[in-house]
C-alpha cells in the first residue's frame, strides 16, 4: 500500500513537473512572439519611414531639375534672340557699308534692325505654345509711363500701349519687378499671374527678361508654372505608386513572417529540429525580400537619373548633362594638351517646315536627325539636344580639321534622310559651326563661337559647316 502511495505520489510530481515545464514553454514562446513582433513592427516603421524619405527626396530632386531646366530654356530663348539682334546688326551695318563712328548712318542702319526684328521676334514661336515680348524703357526710373510695348507675340493688339510700374495685377506688380531686376543686374526672373492663350482666369507664370540697352529694350519670355506642376505631378504618382507597391510587399512579407512565428510556437513545442530548420528559412526569406527591396531602390533611382540627363523627345543628352560633359572634356584637354572640338547645329528651315506640315512632323525631324548623328560619332563623341531644333557634337580628340571632316561626314548623312508628309517627299537638311577649343578658353565661349559660325552658314545659304573665327587674344 505504502509502495502504491509512492509510485502515485511520484506519478503526480512527474506530471506536476512535465505542467509547470509546459507553462514555462508556452510563457517563453509567448514572450518570444511578443518580441519579434515588437521588432518586426519597429522595423517595418523605419522602413516605411526611410521609403517615403526617399520619395519625399526624389520627388524634390525632380522639382528643382524641371524648374532649373525651364529657366535655363527661358534664358537661351532670351539669350538666342539677343545673339540675332547682335547678328542682325553686324549684317545690316556690312549691306549699308556704315563707317564705324557715322552716328547718323549707326542710326539709320539700327532702324532697319529694329523694325526686323520686331516682325522676326512677334512671330517667334517657342515649343508649349510659347512666345516673346520686348518692352522699349522710355523711362528707366519708372512711373506711369515708364515703357511701351513693342512687341508682344500673344496680343500683338497691345502693340504700341504705354506701360505702368504703378499697376497692381492679381497681387503683384510684374512690371516695377521686371524693371528693378533688369536696372540692377541687366536680367531677371519674376513671377506674377497671366492668362493663357484661349483662357481668361490668370495662371502662375515664370518669366526671364534681360535688358538689350543699346535700344533700351526688354527681350522677355516666360512659361508657365503649372505645367511645370503637371511634370511633377505626373512623377510624384509614379513614385508614390512604386512606394506603395513597396509597402504592400512589406506589409505582405511581415503578415507572412508572424504567421511563420506563430507556426513555430507550435512547431517547436514538438519539434526543436524543424523549428531551426524553419528559423533559418525565415531568415533568407526576410534576406531575399531585402535584396529585391534593394534593387527596386536601385531600378528607381537609375530611372529617375535618365530621365534627368536625357531628352525626352531624341533620347540624346540633355542641355545640363552635355554642358557637364563638357565641362569635363575642357579639364582633360587642359591636363593632357589634346584637342578637341564643338560643332553647334541646327536644322534648316525648320519653323517653316512644323508651321507647314505640324510639330508631330517637326519631332519626326528631329529624332531622325538626332539618330542619324548619334549614329555617325565614335563611342568617344557625344551628341546632345541644346534647344529646340539645335544640337551640340563634341569630338573628342579631333583638331579643328579632323572635326570639320567628322561634321561635314555627318551633315551629309543628315541630307540624304527624307521624310514622307502629306503626301509630299522632304529632305532634311543641317547647318554646323565648328571650333577648336583653345586651352583655358570658357566653354561657354567656345560654344558661341561655333554658334555664331553656324549662324554664318546660315547666311550663306544654310546645308553647310562653317569653321568658327579663333578667340580675340586677351590682354
Amino acid at each position: 500500500m505504502i509502495r502504491f502511495s509512492r509510485i502515485v505520489i511520484a506519478m503526480r510530481y512527474k506530471l506536476t513537473m512535465q505542467t509547470e515545464a509546459s507553462k514555462v514553454r508556452r510563457v517563453y514562446y509567448y514572450i518570444s512572439l511578443v518580441l519579434v513582433v515588437f521588432v518586426f513592427i519597429v522595423f517595418a516603421s523605419s522602413h516605411f519611414a526611410a521609403l517615403k524619405r526617399q520619395e519625399d527626396e526624389t520627388v524634390a530632386r525632380l522639382e528643382a531639375t524641371v524648374l532649373n531646366t525651364t529657366k535655363a530654356y527661358l534664358k537661351d530663348a532670351v539669350d538666342r534672340t539677343i545673339s540675332e539682334i547682335d547678328l542682325e546688326r553686324r549684317l545690316v551695318r556690312e549691306e549699308m557699308g556704315v563707317t564705324p563712328g557715322d552716328a547718323e548712318a549707326e542710326r539709320r542702319a539700327d532702324e532697319i534692325v529694329r523694325s526686323r526684328m520686331i516682325v522676326r521676334i512677334r512671330e517667334t514661336r517657342l515649343k508649349d505654345n510659347g512666345y516673346l515680348w520686348v518692352n522699349e524703357v522710355v523711362d528707366f526710373a519708372g512711373g506711369p509711363r515708364y515703357a511701351r510695348r513693342l512687341v508682344h507675340g500673344f496680343l500683338p493688339e497691345t502693340e504700341g500701349m504705354m506701360l505702368s510700374t504703378e499697376v497692381i495685377e492679381n497681387g503683384s506688380n510684374p512690371y516695377l519687378a521686371e524693371l528693378e531686376g533688369v536696372v540692377r543686374d541687366g536680367e531677371t526672373y519674376t513671377s506674377y499671374y497671366f492668362a493663357k492663350p484661349g483662357e481668361q482666369i490668370p495662371s502662375p507664370k515664370l518669366s526671364y527678361a534681360r535688358l538689350y540697352p543699346d535700344f533700351s529694350w526688354i527681350v522677355a519670355t516666360g512659361a508657365y508654372l503649372d505645367d511645370l506642376d503637371k511634370v511633377v505631378a505626373i512623377e510624384r504618382k509614379l513614385a508614390e505608386a512604386n512606394h506603395n507597391e513597396r509597402a504592400a510587399s512589406s506589409v505582405f512579407s511581415l503578415l507572412l513572417a508572424l504567421l511563420s512565428v506563430v507556426v513555430l510556437v507550435i512547431v517547436v513545442d514538438q519539434v526543436t529540429s524543424k523549428t531551426i530548420a524553419a528559423s533559418y528559412k525565415r531568415i533568407l526569406a526576410t534576406e531575399k525580400a531585402l535584396r529585391e527591396e534593394k534593387h527596386k531602390v536601385e531600378e528607381a533611382y537609375s530611372l529617375m537619373k535618365e530621365l534627368a540627363e536625357r531628352d525626352e523627345l531624341t533620347g540624346l543628352r540633355n542641355r545640363r548633362s552635355g554642358m557637364n560633359r563638357l565641362m569635363i572634356e575642357a579639364a582633360r584637354a587642359n591636363r593632357s594638351a589634346s584637342p578637341f572640338c564643338v560643332a553647334i547645329g541646327d536644322i534648316d528651315l525648320f519653323k517653316a517646315f512644323n508651321d507647314t506640315y505640324g510639330h508631330g512632323s517637326g519631332d519626326k525631324v528631329l529624332k531622325k536627325a538626332a539618330a542619324t548623328m548619334e549614329n555617325k560619332l565614335r563611342l568617344e563623341d557625344m551628341a546632345a539636344r541644346w534647344g529646340g531644333e539645335e544640337f551640340l557634337l563634341l569630338l573628342s580628340g579631333d583638331d579643328l580639321s579632323a572635326a570639320m571632316e567628322a561634321t561635314d561626314r555627318i551633315r551629309l548623312a543628315v541630307s540624304t534622310e527624307y521624310l514622307e508628309a502629306k503626301g509630299a517627299k522632304i529632305r532634311i537638311s543641317m547647318t554646323f559651326g565648328v571650333a577648336e577649343y583653345v586651352k583655358d578658353e570658357r566653354p561657354e565661349d567656345l560654344i558661341a563661337r561655333a554658334d555664331a559660325a553656324m549662324y554664318r552658314g546660315k547666311a550663306a545659304g544654310r546645308d553647310v559647316v562653317v569653321a568658327a573665327e579663333p578667340p580675340m587674344p586677351t590682354s
